[in-house]
């Protein structure tokens, strides 16, 4: 396995507009709703749905995803919308620690079909297969008539290994199936972020032994940075962290809109802070950039020129023209941070922030290539 977590307790992954999380089980009436609802267009490829499908069904799969993401034998998530609404399901499952391989398997509820939702699904579970569990292969096993399914495995560039006679049963035969593979990233593209360094500073991806230190420096720094990062509270655990550390990863490889890197000392490794980009709008060529530093580090412009390393690299080899950052009127530290990257002030924006329920004005200030020469 690759560098790793604890993956045994619920969480939830981004997936461009849908989410993946655990099942859980008060989710049982609304999955056993999506599965009815798909009996004709799922049942000929899941044998297990079939019109005697039950709720207790349902309960009963929740519990068995449970037991099996304990064991470690598979990662089993619903997909779900915006609102909360049941999409479908996807899960990794027949892992193979030894050889680093594993099957992926998606079903979409029929009202929700045809658009996009299974490869949506299908890219955030791989690129967590590789990058969390460490996993070296992973085969999508499709029945030869079964062209949607096969459409999502082509439109994730999954290699099309061949037909295999005999691999899979339905309605209880022997059946041909279609074999896909996905294999990890290239060597060389598969840092989730861009390592950068200047002077005695490191800018890197976050690892998930990097928890113990963000934990701690969170907490070291909680008087003077929490009040301006809701997320950042006196409650924050090691499981927090690993927890983020695996979004902020996923993000790079385009699954979440938390694209962090570390802060580092270049030479000793020591964690100093942390530099996220979100908000990441392509078309635009826009981004939110924000950064937090520990206390220990603070005052001695780490911050700034964290930020413009940062900047430098995202604004000449992205499609990003423009960073903006968007800070509280009286986090006056930020904003002398700000001002010394050589951002721009651009005015006071009413009630743009929402910080723990309470909508407060905003300092808006703008980075760009020219900024930085």
């Amino acid at each position: 396995m690759a560098d790793t977590m604890d993956i045994t307790t619920p969480f939830e992954l981004d997936a461009q507009g849908i989410r993946l999380r655990a099942w859980q089980p008060g989710d049982a009436q609304a999955l056993f709703e999506a599965a009815r609802e798909s009996i004709a267009s799922v049942s000929p490829w899941l044998p297990w749905l079939h019109e005697g499908y039950s709720q207790d069904d349902s309960a009963n799969w929740i519990e068995a995803c449970r037991s099996a993401r304990e064991r470690g034998d598979a990662y089993t998530f619903g997909i779900f919308d915006a609102d909360g609404r049941v999409l479908g399901d996807v899960g990794l499952n027949r892992i193979d620690p030894k050889r680093g391989s594993a099957n992926l398997g998606y079903w979409v509820r029929e009202s929700a079909q045809g658009q996009g939702v299974a490869a949506r699904a299908a890219k955030a579970l791989a690129a967590f297969g590789f990058d969390v569990l460490g996993l070296v292969r992973i085969e999508i096993v499709v029945a030869v008539d079964n062209k949607a399914s096969r459409s999502t495995a082509q439109h994730l560039g999954a290699y099309f290994d061949g037909m295999s006679p005999n691999r899979i049963m339905l309605q209880g035969e022997a059946s041909p199936a279609a074999v896909y593979s996905l294999l990890p990233p290239e060597q060389g593209e598969t840092s989730p972020g861009p390592v950068l360094e200047e002077g005695k500073l490191r800018l890197r991806p976050f690892r998930h032994s990097d928890a113990p230190a963000l934990h701690a420096s969170l907490h070291e720094s909680m008087e003077s940075i929490s009040r301006f990062l809701s997320w950042c509270t006196p409650g924050f655990s090691m499981e927090d962290g690993l927890h983020w550390i695996t979004k902020t990863r996923l993000a790079w490889h385009g699954i979440g809109d938390q694209r962090a890197v570390a802060i580092v000392n270049r030479e000793t490794d020591e964690l100093m802070g942390s530099i996220v980009l979100n908000n990441w709008q392509s078309d635009n060529g826009t981004a939110n950039v924000g950064c937090w530093i520990r206390r220990s580090c603070q005052d001695h412009g780490v911050g700034t020129n964290a930020v413009r390393l940062l900047a430098r690299h995202v604004l000449h080899k992205t499609e990003l023209k423009r960073l903006e950052m968007v800070i509280a009127t009286d986090n006056l530290a930020s904003r002398r941070g700000a001002e010394k990257s050589g951002a721009q002030f651009e005015g006071i924006a009413r009630k743009r922030l929402m910080l723990r329920g309470e909508a407060l004005d905003a300092a808006i200030y703008s980075l760009v290539a020219s900024d930085l020469d």
